[in-house]
Parts: C-alpha cells; sequence; structure tokens
C-alpha cells in the first residue's frame, strides 16, 4: 500500500492537473458530505432555537376550557392557588418560571385620534422574563406600578400605528394609559396577528382587573420550563410529561378537568418526514458525485494501464502473476481515490471554519461543528468507489500477454 501512495503522490506531483481533475469528483462528494452533514445538524439545531424563540416551545400554557365551564356546574375556572400549587411543585424541573395572564381579548382604543383594536391582556411582573420579552424603547413596568394598578402600559413593536414614543398616551375604552415602554419585535411562526406579542397593549396585572375584569382570576398560567440539560431523550417527549404533571396538580382537587394545555405538541410526522426528504435529498447529490469520480478514476486508470504496459510487460517477465498485477493496479486505485478523498475533508474543514466565522459575524451564532460519522463514512464509501471503478482497469492489466507487453512501444 505504501508503494500505491508514493505512486499516487508522484502522479500528483508530476501531473497535477491531470491528477486534480481524476479525483475532481471524490473531492467534491467527500467535501459535500461532511459540508452538508454539519450544515444540516448545525441549521436544524439553529432553526429549533429560533422556533422556540418565536413560538415559546419550552413554554406550557394552561388556559381555562370555557365551554367546561358553561356546561358543567362542578367545572372550576384556574385560580392563584393552582398557579402557586404548580410554582411550588417538587414535580416541575428547578429553576422554572410560572406567571399568570389576564384578560387576553381585543378591545376598542384610540392613539393619536385614530381607532384601534388591540389585543390586551394583564400581566403578573415576572411575564416579561418568563416570555423572553426584551424592551426597545422606553422603561418596563415599575414594581410600585404593579402594586398599586397606575394606568401605565407596555405596547407590542408594531401596535397600534407601529410608531408608538414612550410618553404618548392611548385610551382603551375611555381610559388614558400612559405608554411607558415599547417592546423588541418578537419573531413571529404561524398566524401571527392579534395573538403575536407585536401586536398587544400589556397592562399590570392590577391595572386590568380594577378597569377589565373585577374577578382579578387568571386567565391563563404559564408555565417556561427549564429543561435539565442532562436529560436523556428529547426535550418534546420531556415537555409531555411535564405537561401530564401539570394536569395532575391542577385535578389534585377537582372532578372535572377545565382547562386546555397548549405548548409541545405530539404530532411531529410532518416536520420529521420534512427534514428527512430534505437530507436525503442533499446526501444523494454527495453519492451522484462520488459515482461521477469513480468513473472519472477508472478512465484515468484505463490510460494509466496502456500507458504502462510495458511496465507490465517486465513485471510479468520477471515472475509477477496476473494476481500480483490486479493486486498492484487495485492499489494505486484506492490510493488515488484515499488522496483525494483526504483533499476533499481539508477543504470542507477549511469551508466550515470560514462559514462558521462569517455567518456568527454578520447573521446569527453558527458553532464550528463536524459530523465525525461523515468523515467516516466519506472514507469509507469513497474507498468503495474506488475499488469498484478500479477492478476493471486493474483486470485489464492483468489479462495483459507479458511478450505483446514487451513489444509495446
Amino acid at each position: 500500500m505504501f508503494s500505491a501512495l508514493a505512486t499516487a503522490w508522484e502522479m500528483f506531483r508530476s501531473q497535477k492537473v491531470r491528477f486534480l481533475l481524476t479525483v475532481s469528483g471524490i473531492v467534491v462528494g467527500v467535501g459535500s458530505l461532511v459540508i452538508m452533514a454539519s450544515i444540516l445538524e448545525v441549521g436544524q439545531a439553529v432553526l429549533r432555537d429560533a422556533s422556540a424563540q418565536a413560538t415559546d416551545q419550552d413554554v406550557i400554557t394552561a388556559s381555562n376550557d370555557w365551554q367546561q365551564l358553561q356546561n358543567r356546574p362542578d367545572a372550576r375556572r384556574l385560580t392563584h392557588e393552582d398557579q402557586a400549587a404548580i410554582s411550588g411543585s417538587t414535580l416541575i424541573a428547578p429553576g422554572s418560571q410560572v406567571t399568570a395572564a389576564y384578560g387576553m381579548r381585543d378591545r376598542q382604543a384610540e392613539y393619536k385620534g385614530k381607532p384601534y383594536n388591540p389585543f390586551t391582556i394583564g400581566v403578573d411582573p415576572t411575564a416579561l422574563d418568563v416570555f423572553k420579552l426584551r424592551l426597545g424603547k422606553g422603561r418596563k413596568l415599575a414594581g410600585s406600578e404593579f402594586e398599586s394598578g397606575a394606568r401605565v402600559v407596555l405596547v407590542g413593536a408594531s401596535a397600534l400605528d407601529g410608531n408608538v414614543e414612550p410618553g404618548d398616551t392611548v385610551r382603551v375604552e375611555g381610559h388614558p394609559y400612559v405608554i411607558v415602554g415599547v417592546l423588541e419585535k418578537k419573531p413571529e411562526m404561524g398566524p401571527g396577528g392579534p395573538w403575536s406579542w407585536n401586536q398587544r397593549i400589556i397592562f399590570p396585572a392590577k391595572t386590568y382587573a380594577l378597569d377589565f375584569d373585577p374577578s382579578r382570576r387568571p386567565s391563563s398560567i404559564i408555565v417556561r420550563v427549564a429543561v435539565p440539560a442532562e436529560i436523556q431523550g428529547l426535550v418534546k417527549d420531556y415537555m409531555l410529561a411535564t405537561s401530564s404533571v401539570i394536569d395532575v396538580i391542577l385535578m389534585s382537587d377537582r372532578s372535572v378537568k377545565s382547562w386546555e394545555l397548549e405548548g409541545v405538541s405530539d404530532d411531529s410526522s410532518t416536520e420529521e418526514l420534512v427534514m428527512f426528504t430534505i437530507k436525503a435529498l442533499l446526501y444523494l447529490t454527495t453519492v451522484f458525485s462520488m459515482i461521477v469520480g469513480g468513473i472519472n478514476i477508472m478512465n484515468i486508470m484505463l490510460v494509466t494501464v496502456v500507458e504502462r504496459t510495458r511496465e507490465i510487460g517486465v513485471r510479468r517477465a520477471v515472475g509477477a502473476s496476473q494476481r500480483d498485477i490486479l493486486s498492484q493496479f487495485l492499489s494505486e486505485t484506492l490510493a488515488i481515490t484515499l488522496v483525494g478523498a483526504t483533499f476533499g475533508l481539508v477543504g470542507a474543514l477549511g469551508l466550515l471554519g470560514v462559514g462558521s466565522w462569517a455567518v456568527t459575524k454578520w447573521v446569527t451564532p453558527w458553532p464550528f461543528q463536524v459530523e465525525p460519522w461523515s468523515v467516516a463514512l466519506g472514507l469509507i464509501f469513497s474507498s468503495v468507489i474506488g475499488l469498484t471503478f478500479g477492478i476493471y482497469p486493474a483486470w485489464r492489466a492483468s489479462r495483459l500477454d507479458p511478450v505483446e507487453a514487451l513489444r509495446y512501444e
């Protein structure tokens, strides 16, 4: 094998263009396999994080089931005691955050003389942290404003006319409220619209209760689950298990389930099918590239057999068997293929490093990550391709007649 590698290196050193054209398919195939594996794995994680930020996939929301509450006399609304029970439960992951929301409905509003119909919601002081809402302009709601029921509000980035300034006043169903802050735009997935935080007006819970909901009972209880980093299995399964725990906690003093849980879905078959299809199509392109590379190698080895006909005749004359000639040319084909695969691997690592740095600098955090299985599979599959397409040239070389080969000029 060492002599075969030496022959491959000599071919590269003396005929660089010819050698690079020969192994170009293998270089592209192995390189694209490693790059695609990295992009798909990292990209899937980045997309999952962006999706989680937009859809709050680590959030479980328990909302009143109004149909049950209307139809069943023994059904009861969610209460602050339910919120405290979930928050204090040892069955919920430590570090999880629990808050409540109030009202959550559209109301008539007027801003700068224009009518609007924004979605309104009352929140506890912990809501901004639980929903990961960031302030764009102005300030947050102060603790004293939650306690006193001050008529102050936060507005979403696109609420009202989308050009709101802190200090402005908005009237909601006739009541004036001072806008103290405007939220940063939150990524959206799905229908968006009034359900988006970007379209909402956010009140302190006591303010909302005094003006719109004297019952002061929460419409929903929200849990942002602190998923342990060391869990075994899928995060989705952990979230589904946590949903079951919340059901048990809320049912502890009830005879009727009068709430609905929203959050992670057990049905991810469509997403998995789409991702599988994308992966299959991308990986198939690398397979076709390697096959083309194998055809190139077979062609060049056939030319090499013709060019080295006299050498083959000399070897046969001094005692080399057909098996020896076959092994020699197969070894050389494998060596050429592995050199090409190495070039592809090195090139892929370089491109991944530069790409990771560029995307992180100008777009979004993108870690440098190489999938070990893609490196191993690239080397193994390229070797199989090289040997497969090298069999025929090697067989042709081994079948040459020694006498005729010695006469070849």
